[in-house]
């Protein structure tokens, strides 16, 4: 994930971004992986089918936290090249190296930093669930990213739309910064975060820019079912992960305070099965090496 954070001024830099994965917030991720894997499980299929990967090709996939992805991945390409997949949180892949070796999946994962790294052989498919758009320099890291790819190689991955269409992220936020002592200042369109790739037409000139061809950025939108099985615990969960979590925590507030506010907003989202469902909006790229 995908990674789902914010900081005061909506920006962290890349050394801030492995700090807080090797920490915290790596740590949290670990211990809510089934939930958030859970969640995310429609971007993965959607990536995957976008993919159409083959028997025996090699799969690289950036941002693999605990390997949802990879292993879904892995099942199809089989054991002959297989899958890896580089994160920059220690704990993250910690925990895709267990389920990995628990499954017998044919993947492999290495602490490493995606807009550096090298695969030791040259890679059919590149993929990725959300862990795309935190490079400080997202052109010379996707320019990075394709030397690895064999020509005519491919990548496809799932970036978010912006903030707007996301009400998973929208509401709370909405209903936690009247609580602040001051609202967060917006980060710049484009800077790295979950929704620097909100503009389609800046993904493309990214990947344009950095030698890919054949670019497509396709819309996904649907509603998702929020983690917990009441507004307490969904609210719960909203408190320890997301948006609202790290801007109220360093902004020092009373959290019950928000954590009551997040439940009256989410009020408005329940359903008639007891669930949490809100609307999410995702792009879906692909692209071919050159």
């Amino acid at each position: 994930m995908g990674n789902i954070t914010f900081n005061q001024d909506g920006q962290m830099s890349n050394k801030d971004q492995i700090d807080y994965w090797n920490g915290p917030g790596g740590e949290k991720w670990v211990t809510h992986a089934d939930r958030l894997d859970g969640l995310l499980a429609p971007f993965a299929e959607a990536v995957l089918d976008q993919a159409q990967l083959q028997s025996g090709e090699s799969v690289l996939d950036i941002g693999c936290g605990a390997g949802a992805l990879s292993l879904k991945a892995a099942g199809q390409v089989g054991e002959m090249r297989g899958v890896r997949g580089v994160d920059v949180s220690r704990p993250l892949v910690g925990l895709a190296s267990q389920r990995a070796a628990l499954s017998g999946a044919p993947a492999k994962f290495e602490v490493a930093d995606a807009s550096a790294y090298r695969a030791p052989d040259p890679i059919d498919a590149v993929i990725s669930r959300f862990g795309v758009m935190f490079f400080e320099d997202p052109v010379s890291a996707f320019a990075n990213i394709r030397i690895s790819v064999r020509p005519e190689g491919r990548i496809v991955f799932a970036c978010w739309q912006s903030l707007a269409l996301n009400d998973w992220a929208s509401a709370p936020l909405e209903a936690a910064i009247p609580l602040l002592p001051a609202p967060p200042t917006p980060p710049p369109a484009g800077a790295p975060g979950p929704f620097a790739f909100a503009d389609r037409d800046y993904v493309s000139s990214i990947l344009r820019d950095a030698g890919w061809r054949g670019i497509a950025v396709t819309p996904w939108q649907d509603n998702l079912r929020l983690p917990g099985n009441s507004i307490a615990e969904v609210a719960g969960f909203m408190m320890e992960l997301g948006p609202v979590a790290r801007l109220v925590k360093e902004a020092g507030v009373d959290l019950a305070k928000v954590e009551m506010a997040l439940q009256t907003s989410l009020e408005l989202h329940l359903q008639k099965d007891g669930h949490v469902y809100m609307p999410a909006a995702a792009w879906i790229v692909s692209a071919t090496a050159s």
